[in-house]
């Protein structure tokens, strides 16, 4: 006779669901039977235990796809392997998406979020990682300064603060790297492009809160490529370039030159010499550029791994510039436990070495008179050069053949992650994530002592710097993802703690008055009278977080999301150390509503709200304590008959604390026509608050007039848009043309300065020429960074020297004023009013075609090369041998410098193909092959007078370096 109440056999059901069409794995599709559920993985996988013995029928469904039934026979004590493959209805909506701590489909977001998979990346010459989405996300500005191996910005939907960092978190794999160390100048140098499987950008706050303090600016997530082949694969690729520079500044020729001094200071034509000298064309250069890459990938019963290796070699088009790098990267998975235990690692290192312009070439390039010769063999350095004495240019071959300014970075970043589904609640996962971001970065400038300018400034100038850091990141978090049975829709709990360190030194030696030049960069004398500084900075720094997520799905038509986080940064004093980062956001699939269902050409429309809150700590260490530097050679005092260097104090502000941005979004998603079209609308604003900067105080704070505070609050809002569609229908035969188009406008507006300080504007952007000149304001009811300048007067279109419209009229009634010494006034600003991009990609059999169109309206430029060098001043001046100048003098008449006149603000609108590629994909000995050819940077229309429209984020043309167009050849294969 059984027993009473013995419980029922009960089995396990395991196994993997994946996309019909792409076999592709679907994360968070929902596996049900009976009454219990579970959601799938990243990986696909899934299991379902205590399903009591029987026969009965599994179920798998998930937005986007069709729903499929199988029927399983359970045995007690059994395992049975149940595998789907979804067909697919409205692939957009079910795309994973990966997100900050996780993942989710595409349909399920409810942030401004954008993801760019390989397939979208531009193509060519790409030497990092921002280079691939560059014009693909609305609301993203990425800007480069051309030199390779250079410095490369990225602002999401504006920048957030006029001290402290713009620059957006960057997150490889899970692990957050730092931006702060570099022999270069692009903290992402280290990555190899061809690494990278999508960038995804959490461009509103809702979606990147859930990383706090370090999100003020946006996240970029970066996800590095896995295997997707059974067995062993060997990839191999590679690409050589040619690039030549698209445009120099605009100077008199040898002819105009002569004329000029002939016309202007006569009496200084008899120290001209007879040659005829482009010194442009004597430093720049056709330069040439080889990269090759080398990938072992395969997928194994229970693991992935991916092993690779990519060397990259470019000469920059000014002859003293390159870059090279070695990278290497190793991605590993391994599944154990009954599929319970999920490792991952993943390792990235590269050694980058960068050499870089010495000293001031491209300026003593346009200073240089063309009717100079190059060479002098009376001259014991073989180069013809101005007098030692008052010189205002020098031999830019000189300088570049035999001065040296290079660096060396070597990097690694790598994190371990692990994932524990618990036998016992699959549907609770611990997580663990440990990682370390690596850095030394070594530079050393020599400059020789009997260079001309050397001759007059110091004989000679040796530098050398050996930095390190040293990151470390631990992170351990759960996470609770269950579908609910009883009401069709899906709940997604994290709770996590995050602890991050960073420990740095940065040596730093520099000495003049070299005695020889013989072992050049290795010719350190240890002399107090000719070291200038002997120095090491070392800064420690944490960071604790405790952070939560909670993400409801109801009947995946209304979606609920919501996070905290709480900081605590040794970048603050006592009682200021910790903020607290929230969010919420709302999303209505209206779509899925039944008056709407009958609209068949609607696939899927989503309105989307937001509110959230984040911090910003990315500016100086150590600004809440009072501190001391120790002199440098040239701040000494003469005392008891020798030089003893002192004790420079610093200004202290112990209530310092953080910059939070607190922002709003409104968006839309939607898709037509089984989604052919698809995009995006959002609407954005966003209030900074307790900026952070260096503002005047009273002297004796700490004796000193400076100290770094918080000042005012500043706004950024805007509007995106963008819009992809499958014009034709990708086919094996015949046509295919798929497009993409996005445009957006930010509108930034410094609101405040705050009523306790002292100043009601704060004058920053530095240019050259003149002593302490400024171009640039802080002002409230302005952008920040507006240029402040006088309005020139113009007659007969000419402007007339040193003739402005008064700021305020004088009792005189004067609609003119002499001088520009007190009207000065806000006009423009470097930032641009509209952004566009687009993007076409066409297939027509074996071949295919791309290219990438580019576009900014409303931006500005101050052409401070031309404003320095556009006057008669340049050669008419007797204390200073004549110097080249800038072309505009020629329509100008300017007989001095007009630094501050409007004249020099440019608009710096342009439509730019940044690139277009044909390429063709064939079989050859049984092996898919791929040949392509790209032209990059291949036109640029713009009113632009200066070198590059696209004059850094600050808007300052001075001797920046030339934009080169670049034409690439590559060939790929798979064995």
């Amino acid at each position: 006779m059984a027993q009473l109440g013995a419980q029922q056999p009960t089995g396990t059901i395991r196994g993997h669901v994946t996309d019909a069409a792409t076999q592709q794995p679907l994360s968070a599709a929902t596996v049900a039977v009976g009454s219990r559920a579970t959601l799938t993985q990243t990986d696909g996988r899934f299991v379902l235990t205590g399903v009591p013995a029987g026969t009965d029928s599994v179920r798998a469904r998930m937005l986007g796809y069709a729903p499929a039934v199988q029927a399983v026979t359970v045995a007690g004590g059994d395992t049975v392997v149940v595998d789907f493959a979804l067909n697919a209805q409205a692939v957009g909506l079910s795309v994973v998406v990966v997100t900050g701590y996780g993942a989710q489909r595409a349909g399920d977001i409810t942030g401004a979020v954008t993801q760019v998979s390989s397939a979208e990346f531009n193509t060519g010459r790409i030497v990092t990682p921002q280079q691939l989405i560059q014009g693909k996300v609305a609301g993203v500005q990425v800007v480069d300064n051309n030199e390779p191996g250079g410095g490369l910005f990225i602002r999401i939907r504006g920048a957030t603060s006029v001290n402290a960092s713009s620059d957006p978190l960057y997150v490889i794999d899970g692990m957050p790297v730092t931006s702060v160390l570099s022999a270069g100048r692009d903290a992402l140098n280290f990555l190899n492009p061809e690494d990278i499987e999508s960038i995804t950008v959490l461009k509103d706050a809702s979606a990147a809160a859930i990383y706090g303090a370090n999100a003020a600016n946006g996240v970029v997530l970066i996800t590095t490529k896995k295997s997707r082949q059974h067995g062993p694969e060997i990839q191999f690729s590679t690409s050589l370039s040619s690039s030549s520079v698209t445009r120099l500044p605009s100077l008199l020729s040898a002819s105009e030159f002569q004329a000029a001094v002939a016309a202007q200071a006569p009496a200084r034509s008899a120290i001209l010499g007879n040659a005829n000298t482009n010194w442009f064309d004597l430093i720049d250069r056709t330069g040439f550029g080889q990269q090759h890459d080398v990938v072992v990938s395969g997928v194994g019963q229970n693991s992935n791994y991916r092993f690779s290796v990519g060397y990259l070699d470019q000469d920059g088009i000014i002859r003293s510039s390159s870059t090279e790098r070695l990278s290497l990267g190793v991605s590993y998975e391994q599944i154990l436990l009954n599929d319970n235990l999920d490792i991952k690692t993943n390792l990235r290192g590269s050694r980058s070495s960068d050499h870089f312009q010495a000293g001031d070439m491209l300026g003593n390039a346009v200073g240089m008179a063309p009717t100079q010769p190059v060479y002098d063999p009376t001259n014991p350095t073989g180069y013809w050069d101005w007098p030692t004495t008052g010189a205002a240019a020098s031999n830019p071959v000189a300088s570049l053949n035999r001065s040296v300014s290079q660096g060396t970075t070597w990097r690694s970043v790598g994190n371990m992650q692990g994932a524990y589904h618990l036998p016992f609640l699959r549907s609770l996962t611990a997580n663990l994530n440990l990682g370390y971001d690596l850095t030394q970065a070594n530079n050393q400038t020599f400059i020789p002592n009997d260079l001309a300018a050397q001759i007059r400034q110091g004989q000679g100038l040796l530098s050398l710097s050996n930095r390190n850091q040293t990151s470390l990141v631990g992170e351990g978090y759960l996470n609770y993802s269950a579908p609910i049975i009883a009401v069709p829709g899906n709940i997604d709990l994290t709770a996590g703690y995050s602890y991050s360190t960073s420990h740095s030194e940065s040596p730093f030696f520099q000495e003049t008055g070299l005695p020889s030049n013989l072992l050049g960069i290795n010719g350190v004398v240890v002399d107090t009278t000719s070291v200038v500084q002997n120095s090491n900075y070392v800064v420690d720094y944490k960071l604790i977080s405790f952070f939560g997520r909670f993400n409801y799905n109801l009947n995946d038509r209304y979606l609920l999301a919501a996070s905290v986080r709480h900081d605590g940064s040794s970048r603050f004093g006592p009682g200021h150390q910790w903020g607290t980062f929230p969010s919420v956001s709302l999303a209505w699939r209206i779509s899925q509503e039944s008056f709407l269902r009958s609209v068949t050409a609607l696939s899927d429309l989503k309105i989307r709200a937001s509110w959230a809150k984040t911090g910003n700590q990315a500016f100086g260490d150590y600004l809440q304590y009072p501190t001391y530097t120790y002199s440098n050679g040239l701040a000494q005092y003469y005392f008891g008959g020798q030089f003893i260097p002192t004790i420079r104090p610093g200004a202290v502000d112990p209530d310092i604390h953080w910059e939070s941005t607190e922002s709003y979004n409104v968006g839309v998603d939607y898709a037509l026509f089984g989604q052919r079209i698809s995009g995006a609308l959002d609407w954005y604003t966003k209030n900074t608050s307790d900026l952070i900067f260096t503002v005047p105080v009273p002297a004796g704070t700490n004796f000193t007039n400076l100290v770094t505070t918080n000042v005012g609050t500043m706004r950024n809002r805007g509007i995106e848009f963008s819009v992809n569609a499958k014009v034709l229908e990708p086919r094996a035969e015949g046509l295919g043309w798929t497009a993409g188009f996005t445009v957006s406008h930010n509108g930034n507006e410094l609101l405040s300065i705050n009523p306790n300080h002292s100043v009601s504007q704060i004058n920053v952007g530095p240019i050259g020429g003149g002593t302490g000149n400024t171009i640039q304001v802080l002002m409230p009811g302005h952008p920040i960074n507006s240029f402040f300048v006088c309005q020139q007067v113009y007659q007969n279109g000419k402007p007339v020297q040193n003739t402005y419209v008064p700021l305020v009229q004088n009792a005189a009634g004067d609609s003119t004023v002499q001088g520009c010494t007190n009207d000065l006034r806000p006009f423009h600003s470097p930032w641009p009013t509209v952004e566009l991009g687009h993007s076409s990609y066409f297939t027509f059999h074996a071949f295919d075609l791309s290219f990438t169109l580019r576009a900014q309206l409303g931006s500005y430029v101050y052409n401070n090369v031309a404003a320095s060098n556009g006057s008669y001043q340049n050669i008419t001046s007797g204390n200073v041998t004549p110097t080249n100048m800038d072309a505009s003098v020629l329509k100008t008449g300017f007989t001095a410098p007009q630094y501050l006149s409007d004249f020099y603000v440019q608009d710096a609108s342009f439509l730019r193909m940044d690139n277009i590629t044909l390429g063709c994909s064939f079989q050859y000995g049984g092996r898919p092959w791929r040949a392509y050819a790209t032209v990059q940077n291949a036109f640029t229309i713009t009113g632009y007078d200066g070198v590059d429209p696209t004059a850094g984020l600050n808007g300052l043309d001075n001797n920046i370096y030339p934009r080169s167009r670049t034409f690439t050849g590559g060939l790929s294969v798979r064995f």
